[in-house]
């Protein structure tokens, strides 16, 4: 199990600074995803809007 944190730790920390570049178009992407989000409950059945 040791073996195995061993090796996925340095990919991580490779990919660190991806995640840090990649967080600001996450930022962005943000408002767009709430003004998905109605069209996501419109295209839900029936069943599952209704309590």
């Amino acid at each position: 199990m040791w073996g195995v944190g061993r090796i996925k730790l340095p990919f991580a920390f490779c990919l660190l600074p991806f995640a840090f570049c990649l967080l600001p178009f996450a930022f962005c992407l943000l408002p767009f995803a709430f003004c998905l989000l109605p069209f996501a409950f419109c295209l839900l059945p029936p069943e599952f809007s209704q309590p």
